[in-house]
């Protein structure tokens, strides 16, 4: 009898606690709501945009929070091409028509290239004429690619394409190892033609894709010297 009467009074004390949990969490809501509503009449109609609500230093504090930052991008220089090449960067750009801003970084890599190499950087810009039109993507029904037609196969001592099959499709890279083909094939050859001859994998005695690459060669260096005035080729 005293177990059933203590059990009663505990379900009363238990109903009493939930209603008045809640209770408070109606009461809490209720000043909430009370509060919000009592800002927004002090600022009056207006006080619903953004402005009014900003008048308020904490507010303010808040929206100054959010402001995004400014990220600075850092940009790659290009090297600087020596006025001759600035000139024949003109002469090519009218010749074959193709951009100049597009040329900018294919000449300055010939330049840095063939001095590193020792190979004169425009007989590597006349092989690029001759070989792609300065096209970085061109490719031969042979498999030679870029801008120097380099046969991948013929020279893994040089460039690992079976770890990356587009290597020579990077103007940098496929002017590398195209002037340091030319240069082995002048020191083997003891001449500018035959390694030309030898670098198109010709043995015609008549060095007709040498003399191509020379008459090219040297309409470049006329433009080089014109002041960028065009010189037909």
């Amino acid at each position: 009898m005293f177990a059933t009467r203590i059990a009663k009074y505990a379900r009363h004390a238990a109903s009493f606690m939930l209603h008045f949990a809640h209770g408070g969490l109606l009461v809490a809501g209720l000043i909430v709501t009370l509060f919000v509503a009592s800002r927004i009449a002090n600022h009056g109609i207006q006080g619903l945009s953004l402005g009014s609500f900003t008048e308020d230093p904490a507010i303010t504090a808040m929206v100054e929070d959010v402001e995004p930052e400014l990220v600075q991008v850092a940009e790659t220089p290009t090297a600087k091409l020596s006025p001759d090449l600035q000139r024949v960067k003109i002469y090519i750009a009218k010749r074959y028509q193709v951009s100049a801003v597009a040329l900018e970084p294919l000449l300055a890599s010939a330049q840095q290239t063939g001095r590193n190499v020792g190979v004169d950087p425009l007989l590597l810009v006349a092989v690029m004429a001759i070989e792609s039109r300065f096209n970085p993507f061109a490719e031969s029904p042979m498999g030679a690619q870029g801008l120097m037609q380099i046969i991948p196969k013929w020279h893994p001592d040089k460039v690992d394409v079976k770890s990356d099959r587009a290597a020579l499709f990077d103007p940098d890279t496929n002017i590398r190892v195209g002037a340091q083909v030319l240069k082995e094939y002048i020191q083997t050859t003891g001449s500018v033609e035959r390694a030309l001859q030898q670098y198109n994998g010709s043995s015609d005695p008549a060095t007709p894709y040498a003399n191509k690459v020379m008459a090219v060669k040297a309409a470049l260096a006329q433009a080089a010297r014109s002041s960028g005035r065009f010189v037909g080729a």
